[in-house]
């Protein structure tokens, strides 16, 4: 532990429209100092603070919490993606991270790429944790805080061993004379077990931010984005309702979500002729049917073609060209009419009070489960009306939700990045979607899409396992049990037993009406979580 203590640290910055790496012993006015804020035997947490006490203001890009040569060779490495979809795995062999320009540029950190705020050239890049195996011990490092900045470790293989950089980005925020700012709280576990660090990491999480807890993980049926896509009516959902007459009352289901296509994204509350009797009439049968009924938005995007966006375009966010802020940031064509999701401005006053709008009729209209979506693009852009960085950003949109929906409304997030959601939401989605309905049924290209989504999915799942029940609510997606998905018998097996044997959220995203007697036993199993057969 003696090279972590003896690290260098510092920050990198703009001083006098210069990118510099400002040494924690300098001669700028900058005061740098580095804090042990726990120490055992096999365990250090460090936080850096910063104060400018120079006559000039700074602009802050990332905080440098340590840089060293941890001896030995690599095994292998945990590398941790910015989002839920990122990749999220052991790389056996070092890999250096390639920067994305075209495809699924949403699963990057675009920053951690740039030499002002610490890239490493050639480096393997793991956001918020990571650990690194060897053949007699291994080192779990991961920010224990998560609040303010984005984490990540920068990993280059030299001839000493693995060069290893911990930052907090800061994202460029100025630093005015006479004022502080501390990084984010990261622990370094020394440990001769492969497991151990990890979950050690995740009881510091829990020690040292103020996570929710959870009585009992969501089980629900998720209605109707695996089964159709985008389309979801009261016609459907009515016969979802008669199907469950199947069902024991014991059977351990508790939610009924209802997806995407009750409007136009961004005018939530203007519902479509697809319910024409509105969402507080269903939210009230499902009630009396002894379930819970959720809804599905995206709290934090909106057509182009929304009224929101038409009447209010100042509330959305901007990048360095004055354009506004595409939502998706999957592929270069985001921007087509059908595609095209505007990205609202989570600090932006009005923004603010629509949502939290939105977010209280829904919960007076019965709904006890909100699965936000679709809130990655907020962190694409620091151009906010009250200057933060990216984390606070992405944090506060979160918390307006939870502010609107109150304590007792289940939080369930979908496609965002993931460790400044600590504290805030109950469930978190951990991988990408279980299978892609749209393509499902194309001869070849929907069994190549769908395995490799459903491999995607699993290996994040099981790298991320260690958080569930401490961090937050682990969600492995929909199990999708019937024929016709692209899926292989073994690889839906996969994934039920793994659902069965953890205790993560259960979300089902089959059809109750066409399910048939044989295997309605198999989804009653996986609701009540029976060890039989596992």
């Amino acid at each position: 532990m003696k090279n972590i203590i003896d690290s260098d640290f510092g920050l990198f910055a703009k001083i006098a429209e210069v990118d510099v790496f400002v040494e924690h012993e300098n001669k700028l006015g900058i005061e740098i100092k580095r804090e042990l804020i726990d120490k055992n035997e096999n365990t250090l947490v460090f936080q850096v603070s910063v104060t400018n006490n120079s006559n000039e203001p700074i602009n802050v890009y990332a905080i440098e919490i340590g840089e060293f040569i941890f001896p030995g060779k690599a095994i292998k490495i945990l590398e941790n993606g910015w989002g839920h979809s990122s990749f999220s795995g052991y790389r056996e062999k070092f890999v250096s991270s390639k920067r994305r320009r075209w495809f699924l540029k949403r699963d990057q950190n675009p920053f951690s790429f740039n030499s002002e705020y610490g890239y490493l050239k050639g480096s393997l890049i793991s956001e918020w944790y990571t650990q690194i195996v060897q053949e007699d011990k291994n080192l779990v490092i991961g920010a224990v805080t998560t609040a303010d900045q984005f984490s990540q470790i920068y990993m280059v293989q030299e001839s000493s061993g693995l060069r290893v950089r911990v930052t907090c980005q800061v994202d460029g925020l100025q630093l005015k004379p006479g004022e502080s700012l501390r990084s984010e709280k990261v622990v370094f576990v020394v440990d001769s077990e492969v497991g151990h660090g990890l979950y050690r990491l995740a009881d510091d999480i829990k020690k040292y931010s103020k996570t929710r807890s959870v009585a009992s993980p969501p089980v629900g049926l998720c209605s109707a984005y695996y089964y159709q896509g985008n389309v979801v009516s009261e016609e459907y959902l009515e016969a979802q309702i008669r199907a469950l007459s199947m069902f024991p009352k014991r059977s351990g289901l508790k939610y009924i979500e209802i997806d995407a296509g009750y409007s136009v994204w961004g005018d939530w509350l203007e519902i479509n002729s697809s319910f024409p009797n509105g969402l507080l009439k269903m939210a009230d049968k499902i009630k009396k049917l002894g379930y819970k009924p959720g809804i599905w938005l995206a709290p934090l995007v909106a057509d182009p073609k929304s009224k929101l966006y038409k009447d209010h375009s100042e509330w959305f966010l901007r990048d360095d060209e004055g354009s506004v802020v595409e939502g998706r940031q999957s592929t270069p064509v985001d921007f087509l009419p059908g595609l095209s999701l505007k990205v609202l401005d989570p600090t932006h006053p009005g923004a603010q009070k629509y949502l939290t709008k939105v977010i209280k009729q829904f919960v007076a209209w019965g709904f006890e489960l909100i699965k936000a979506d679709f809130t990655s693009g907020v962190c694409f852009s620091t151009n906010y009306v009250h200057p933060m960085t990216r984390a606070q950003a992405l944090r506060l949109g979160y918390q307006t939700v939870r502010a609107a929906a109150g304590e007792n409304v289940h939080i369930l997030s979908g496609i965002t990045q993931l460790s400044p959601l600590v504290g805030v939401v109950d469930s978190v989605r951990v991988g990408v979607d279980t299978i892609n309905p749209f393509v499902q049924k194309m001869p070849v290209i929907g069994k190549e899409v769908n395995n490799y989504m459903f491999k995607e999915n699993m290996r994040n799942s099981v790298a991320r396992l260690f958080l569930n029940g401490k961090v937050w609510i682990n969600d492995t997606d929909c199990f999708v049990g019937r024929l016709g998905t692209g899926l292989t018998a073994s690889q839906e097996d996969e994934q039920y037993k793994f659902m069965r044997k953890y205790k993560g959220s259960v979300w089902i995203g089959d059809s109750l009406k066409t399910m048939m007697k044989s295997n309605l036993e198999q989804y009653i199993n996986l609701f009540n979580r029976k060890k039989t057969d596992i």
